[in-house]
């Protein structure tokens, strides 16, 4: 029996297409592989991004409110802008004499 085959005049060039395909391939898995980690890992910066935005809103909006809160206007109100409540019995209301 004979150890060595011959191989038919397409069977070369069908067996190196082949391998170049596989080739191919394997690179093409490679490379999708490495840009998926990439995407993955800038979703990662991302979301951190937006956890650190998100603190920082809720921060804000605390701020504002207590800078809005009632009891600070009224504190500055009288001390930096010598305000005071008038005497109810000096308030009078008037209508403006537009039809509602």
């Amino acid at each position: 029996m004979n150890a060595a085959r011959e191989l038919r005049p397409g069977q070369l060039a069908m067996s190196l297409a082949l391998l170049a395909l596989v080739v191919v391939s394997a690179l093409a898995v490679v490379d999708s592989t490495h840009r998926a980690r990439d995407r993955f890992n800038e979703m990662q910066s991302l979301q951190r991004q937006e956890w650190a935005l998100d603190e920082e809103w809720e921060r804000l909006l605390l701020e504002q409110s207590t800078w809005a809160a009632h009891e600070r206007v009224n504190q500055i109100a009288e001390t930096k802008l010598n305000m005071v409540l008038p005497d109810p019995a000096t308030i009078r209301v008037t209508s403006s004499g537009a039809p509602r």
